[in-house]
């Protein structure tokens, strides 16, 4: 998924929006493994102590949330979706426990409300027409 949202960025020419993905994303992945060695959280299937948090929920909600902050709920719900399915894999496979996944997620998050700012979303022309009793105008702003 990080890789989708990089891509679709760089797509985009969106070379802030980017910037701003690899930050987030590159601190949300150092701090799950710090997590991952400090906590000691043994995995439900006693496989190892580096359960807490998911290091696959944490890339997966990093890029839901990421296009939450910088484009809106409406582009992100998907890949929220996807991160809650990435989440019940984990679980699933005997890996994790819910909380691991609810921590990445809760981490991923912080990190993007932090590190990214909102695109303006504002079109580069905007045309308002105005009808009045006497009168119709239109208005024309441009941004370069």
């Amino acid at each position: 998924m990080p890789v989708g949202v990089a891509a679709y960025e760089a797509g985009r020419r969106d070379d802030e929006g980017l910037w701003q993905f690899g930050k987030s994303w590159a601190a949300t992945v150092v701090s799950t493994e710090i997590l991952k060695h400090t906590t000691n959280v043994t995995r439900p299937d006693g496989s190892d102590d580096r359960s807490f948090p998911s290091q696959h929920a944490a890339n997966a909600f990093v890029a839901a949330s990421y296009m939450h902050r910088r484009h809106g709920f409406e582009q992100a719900w998907p890949l929220y979706l996807a991160a809650t399915y990435v989440g019940w894999t984990r679980v699933q496979a005997d890996k994790h426990r819910w909380a691991d996944i609810a921590g990445s997620a809760a981490l991923a998050g912080a990190f993007s409300w932090c590190l990214v700012t909102p695109a303006s979303g504002e079109p580069a022309v905007i045309v308002t027409p105005s009808l009045e009793p006497r009168a119709v105008s239109l208005e024309i702003r441009a941004r370069w």
